[in-house]
């Protein structure tokens, strides 16, 4: 229910007929509620109401589907994506393994930008990627060394391949 306050005391005449409107019509709105929402409208209102059933003991607790993990090894490839992101993924589900930064532009030329925090991302790559790949950070794409060229470079340094 809304209330409305006004400077003056008491409800608005305007809301005062309101509610004597929408009490008089109760039960032809709770009718068209119901049609609209097949039923469940004064079902809901008759849950609110009852009593909570006690548990018998045995809880279940379903999340969601949960698909079972592969004990095999899996396969990683570095890929850069058609908005530049250049990831590492697994190959068997498709998900990101690492995020390990993207290509940008500046003045027309494409470089490779690390994903540290001076290349203004939120977080670092791991010490180990840092490690791996550290010398790529700035590294210029073009026709000496296009896209394909640095994924496979990258995928060499961190031994996905």
């Amino acid at each position: 229910m809304v209330d409305i306050i006004s400077k003056r005391d008491g409800p608005r005449d305007e809301d005062v007929r309101a509610r004597k409107m929408i009490h008089e019509n109760r039960a032809t709105i709770t009718r068209l509620a119901d049609q609209f929402s097949q039923g469940s409208y004064s079902a809901s209102k008759t849950k609110a109401t009852a009593p909570e059933p006690e548990l018998s003991g045995t809880l279940y607790h379903h999340v969601g589907v949960q698909v079972p993990r592969s004990t095999a090894p899996t396969e990683v490839y570095v890929r850069i994506s058609i908005n530049n992101r250049v990831v590492a993924v697994d190959a068997s589900s498709g998900r990101q393994v690492h995020f390990l930064g993207e290509i940008r532009c500046l003045d027309g030329q494409r470089y490779f930008a690390l994903a540290v925090t001076e290349n203004r991302f939120i977080s670092n790559v791991t010490p180990e990627v840092m490690d791996a790949i550290g010398e790529l950070d700035g590294q210029i794409i073009d026709s000496d060394c296009p896209e394909s060229l640095l994924a496979d470079e990258i995928s060499r340094r961190l031994g996905y391949t």
